[in-house]
């Protein structure tokens, strides 16, 4: 048995999780008081659910093989050194987490552990040569190459979303300008929809896919080729660079599959002189697991 963390930039959710299942699931929402000091936070709320996950379920430490943490931002030996969307720097968060659980820990970028999961279990299982695109609040990736997964050296590496898609655009939170993320994430796609809809961007994800981007409202149209324009140039970039077999969508991205939204992208992907080497162009694929990937992904070892 092995335990699964999933620490996003709004919430942690920890799944007990036995091969690709996901027994239980306990989640905590982050408070504006829990974002005062959100070090402390996270490490207390981990430690009570995973007390919470073994009483309810009648195991001891030593029943648990391993304690997966999927985390945003820059990961290097256990550290995230940098998650810009928790304003965390520097946090040794293995060792911490070691200390106060008693069970060993692995610490991994959550698009990492997302693309783990569905290289193993799901939708990309079959292929040697993967991109996997995380779409969500920001855009993070994966790729693996004769089924290897490629782990830089220094840092987790592999941040899609801030290569730059349009030189000196819009502010990203990492400081750079013209990032990917803030042009072809679900946010970015929200916020701009609500703001031509003139209406609060605190709406659901499904909300936005079901209601908001069918209405026949001409600058929502325009939103959407903008953010599809956008999302054609940082996938055909990827491409170009590692000639995968294919290309898996995951994150809140993955359940667009059936939506208009992404059946245009995959018109706007075969349009002539969109890749270096043009067709055939890999597969395009949903992720199995949807927002579950990350949890079941950090405990592959």
């Amino acid at each position: 048995m092995k335990i699964g963390i999933d620490l996003g930039g709004s919430h942690i959710g920890i799944g007990l999780v036995d091969g690709d299942k996901i027994l239980t699931i306990k989640d905590k929402i982050f408070t504006r008081e829990d974002r005062k000091n959100i070090k402390e936070c996270i490490i207390n709320e981990i430690q009570r659910m995973v007390v919470e996950l073994l009483v309810e379920n009648y195991l001891k430490k030593e029943d648990i093989e391993v304690v997966g943490l999927a985390s945003p931002g820059t990961i290097s030996n256990g550290k995230i050194v940098r998650a810009s969307n928790l304003n965390i720097f520097d946090f040794d968060i293995k060792n911490i987490l070691e200390a106060k659980l008693g069970m060993p820990v692995i610490v991994r970028n959550d698009a990492k552990c997302a693309a783990l999961a569905e290289k193993k279990f799901g939708a990309i299982k079959d292929y040697e040569d993967c991109v996997f695109l995380a779409i969500g609040t920001g855009i993070g990736g994966a790729v693996f190459m004769d089924n290897k997964l490629l782990e830089p050296k220094r840092y987790s590496g592999f941040e899609f979303g801030h290569m730059v898609v349009n030189k000196g655009g819009r502010a990203c939170t990492c400081g750079k300008k013209g990032c990917f993320e803030t042009y072809s994430s679900i946010k970015a796609l929200k916020m701009k929809v609500t703001e031509t809809l003139d209406m609060d961007s605190d709406i659901s994800g499904q909300y936005l896919r079901e209601q908001l981007l069918i209405k026949d409202h001409p600058g929502v149209k325009e939103d959407i080729e903008l953010f599809l324009e956008y999302m054609k140039v940082g996938i055909c970039n990827l491409i170009d660079i590692f000639e995968p077999q294919v290309v898996c969508f995951g994150g809140s991205f993955s359940y667009y599959e059936g939506n208009p939204v992404l059946a245009k992208l995959y018109e706007k992907l075969k349009e002539p002189g969109s890749t270096f080497n043009g067709n055939p162009l890999p597969d395009f694929v949903t992720a199995t697991y949807k927002n579950n990937a990350g949890i079941i992904g950090a405990t592959i070892e």
